[in-house]
C-alpha cells in the first residue's frame, strides 16, 4: 500500500481519461499512435512529459502497514506519503485517548533508509528486526528494532516491483510477500540478502490470485490468507520485473526508460473480477488452486487491504477500504458468504482503512485508515456504528483527507484550459 493500488488505478484511469480527451480535440498525437499500431505488431505507449504547472499536496504522513512488538507494547506503522519523507514510525501502543497529534518514539527515514513508499512492516521481537517492502520499489529491507533516523537497512532482498503485503512467520523463519502486478506470492529465508532466490512461490493462472495485497501466515493451521483487488492477468509461473539496475530481475523484463529485455506488446488477457481472499497451503508452490476462496457480491469485498486472523476467535479480520469498513469473517468460510460481523459507520471514523491487527494482550483491534491520517484502536469484538476506543493522529483533526476526492477522475478546467490528476 503499499502505496496503494486504489491510487495506482486512478493514475491508470487518468491516463486513459486524457488520451481520450486529446482524441476528443482532434489531437494529432491519437492520430499517428493509432496508425503507427496498425503498422506494426511492436507499439510504444505515448508518454507525455510534462512538468505540472503547479502541485497540491498533502504534507501530513499517513498510515498504511502496521505490525506491533507486543512484548514492548509499541506499535509500528508504515508512511507512504511520498509529500511527507516516507518513513517506519513507532508508537507506544497503550496511550491516553487524545485529539491532538503524537508523534512517534522514534521514526526510520531519509535518503540512506531506501524506503522508496513502504507499505507493508512486520517485526520480529526475537531477532530484534523490522522487515518492510515498498509498493513502488523492489527492495525488501531489514532494519534493527531500535533503529532511528537515516540509518541504511541492515541488509535487502532484492524482490520483484511493486510489493503488495508482508508478514513474517517466526516459527518457519520466512518472509511471505505478495507482488501485485504479476499476481505472485514469493517466501524467502528470513536472513535472506541481495539476489537470493525464493525458497518458493505460487503464481499462475490456476492461483485465483488477482492485484494481491495483504497477506497473513496461520502457521497453526499451516494456512496463507491473501486479499485480492480483482485485476487478473494471465501470468507465467516465475515472471517478475524491476524497473531499473542491472541485476537479473531487470533483465527478465524491461522497459523503455530502464535497461532489461523489452517485452513487445501482446494481446491482452486482463479482466476484471470480484475482490477475494484466497487461501493455500503454507509449503504450496508453483500454479497452484487455493484451497478455498472467499468471494462474491454477498461477501462486501471491496479493494481489500491489511488481513489478519483472531488468534482468539478464529476469524478473518480484513481492512475493506473501497467502503470504509473492516469485514469479519469465519476462518474456514468459503465461497460468495456474508461476513459474520461488519465495522462501519459515522461513528468509527473509518477511512480507506488499509491495515490490521489483533493484540490478544490487551484485547484490542488496531485499524490504519490511509485518508484520515489515523490509526484507530477498537475493542476487540467490535460491530456496527461504534467509535474507537482512542486513536493516534498524525495530522491535525479536522485536516482535509489525503486524497483528490472519491472516486478520483480526472478533472478539466475550462477557463485555464488545464487538467487536473489526481496521482
Amino acid at each position: 500500500m503499499h502505496a496503494l493500488s486504489t491510487r495506482r488505478f486512478l493514475i491508470v484511469t487518468a491516463g486513459i481519461l486524457l488520451t481520450a480527451a486529446l482524441w476528443g480535440r482532434g489531437n494529432w498525437v491519437g492520430v499517428v499512435v493509432a496508425q503507427e499500431a496498425r503498422k506494426t505488431a511492436e507499439r510504444h505507449p505515448l508518454v507525455l512529459d510534462r512538468a505540472p504547472i503547479r502541485v497540491i499536496t498533502d504534507a501530513n504522513p499517513v498510515f498504511s502497514g502496521i505490525a506491533m512488538d507486543m512484548q514492548r507494547n509499541e506499535v509500528i506503522m508504515t508512511n507512504d506519503n511520498d509529500a511527507s519523507q516516507p518513513s517506519i514510525m513507532v508508537y507506544p501502543s497503550q496511550f491516553p485517548p487524545t485529539d491532538k497529534v503524537m508523534e512517534p518514539r522514534r521514526r526510520i527515514a531519509g535518503p540512506q533508509s531506501d524506503l522508496g513508499l513502504p507499505c507493508a512492516v512486520a517485526v520480529s521481537p526475537e531477532y530484534h528486526e523490522m522487515y518492510t517492502v515498498s509498493g513502488d520499489g523492489q527492495e525488501l529491507n531489514t532494519y534493527p528494532l531500535e533503529a532511528r533516523g537515516d540509518v541504511p537497512p541492515s541488509r535487502q532482498i532484492s524482490v520483484p516491483h511493486s510489493a503488495g503485503g508482508l508478514f513474517l512467520d517466526s516459527k518457519s523463519g520466512e518472509l511471505f510477500m505478495t507482488t501485485e502486478h504479476v499476481n505472485k506470492i514469493s517466501v524467502y529465508r528470513r536472513t535472506a540478502q541481495g539476489e537470493e532466490d525464493p525458497l518458493r512461490y505460487i503464481q499462475g493462472p490456476r492461483t485465483g490470485l488477482a492485484d494481491p495485497h495483504g497477506i497473513y501466515v496461520d502457521n497453526e493451521k499451516r494456512e496463507i490468507f491473501v486479499t485480492n483487488h480483482g485485476h487478473w492477468r494471465k501470468t507465467e509461473p516465475g515472471e517478475g520485473f524491476q524497473l531499473r539496475g542491472e541485476g537479473k530481475l531487470a533483465r527478465v523484463r524491461g522497459s523503455y526508460s530502464y535497461r532489461g529485455i523489452v517485452e513487445p506488446l501482446a494481446p491482452s488477457t486482463g479482466k476484471f473480477i470480484h475482490p477475494s481472499i484466497t487461501v493455500y497451503r503454507q509449503t504450496a508452490q508453483g500454479d497452484v488452486a487455493p484451497l478455498r476462496t472467499i468471494q462474491g457480491s454477498n461477501t462486501r469485498l471491496n479493494l481489500p487491504l491489511g488481513i489478519a486472523r483472531d488468534p482468539v476467535s478464529g476469524q478473518l479480520v480484513v481492512a475493506n477500504s473501497g467502503d470504509d469498513s473492516v469485514l469479519f469473517f469465519d476462518g474456514n468460510a468459503t465461497g460468495d458468504v456474508a461476513p459474520v460481523r461488519v465495522l462501519q459507520g459515522p461513528a468509527t471514523d473509518l477511512k480507506s482503512p488499509t491495515g490490521v491487527l489483533i493484540d490478544t494482550t490487551h484485547n484490542e483491534l488496531w485499524v490504519t485508515n490511509w485518508f484520515n491520517h489515523t490509526a484507530s484502536v477498537f475493542p476487540r469484538m467490535a460491530k456496527g456504528d461504534v467509535a474507537p476506543l482512542r486513536a493516534i493522529r498524525s495530522a491535525p483533526k479536522g485536516t482535509p483527507l489525503a486524497t483528490m476526492g472519491r472516486p478520483g477522475a480526472v478533472g478539466y478546467d475550462p477557463k485555464r484550459k488545464q487538467v487536473l490528476a489526481p496521482n
